[in-house]
């Protein structure tokens, strides 16, 4: 029986021997010539590296694509005071006073049904039917942002708008903070302008990536 290889086998061989030569020596290779050698197999390189091909194309070798990035950072910094905390929070932070319900006017059942010259009943069944909304304050008791009233009747489409949102709090923090998918506007005030059905149409996609 003949040991020799047929010519086949004996090119498979040298095929596998050549392609561990190859990988070899691109493995020894620094970035520089990786570089050019991407460029003369033409071989589309990353965006990373593009502008270093670029640079290598102009006759210039590329440094900035052989230098070694250190993403280390400086750490969390030294340990300061509550009030030094507190300091600098405020240097890098600013209030957005469209989302303050401190800016809002609340009232309670009593005094919002004496302005609106309506009877808490009423009230009562406004904000079951979520025509309009109550912030609860306490276990049993209510307060009522007046700027969901237009005059002595509540707002068109907060029954709408409320269903998207698991709390009245949740749909009326929502409502009062600028939104770009209603013109940078607070929502409530395209609600007071008519504009319910863009509105709910916010108001339906408004959780999708909480």
């Amino acid at each position: 029986m003949s040991n020799a290889r047929s010519p086949r086998a004996a090119t498979a061989v040298q095929r596998v021997a050549l392609t561990q030569l190859i990988e070899e020596k691109v493995n020894r290779l620094d970035m520089p010539a990786l570089i050019r050698l991407a460029a003369d197999l033409d071989i589309t390189l990353p965006t990373k590296l593009k502008g270093a091909a670029a640079t290598r194309r102009s006759g210039e070798p590329s440094k900035r694509a052989a230098q070694t990035i250190d993403f280390r950072g400086s750490g969390i910094g030294p340990a300061v005071s509550a009030g030094d905390g507190s300091r600098l929070l405020d240097v890098i932070t600013t209030d957005n006073a469209s989302s303050d319900w401190a800016d809002t006017e609340l009232l309670g059942a009593g005094d919002l049904a004496d302005r609106l010259k309506v009877s808490r009943a009423t009230l009562d069944n406004w904000r079951k039917t979520k025509k309009i909304l109550g912030l609860r304050k306490g276990l049993r008791n209510f307060v009522y942002p007046t700027r969901q009233f237009d005059r002595l009747s509540p707002i068109e489409g907060l029954d709408r708008v409320a269903d998207f949102f698991p709390t009245p709090e949740d749909a009326w923090e929502w409502l009062v903070i600028p939104n770009r998918v209603t013109d940078d506007l607070p929502p409530i005030e395209q609600l007071r302008a008519g504009k319910i059905d863009g509105v709910v149409r916010a108001a339906e996609g408004a959780l999708d990536y909480a």
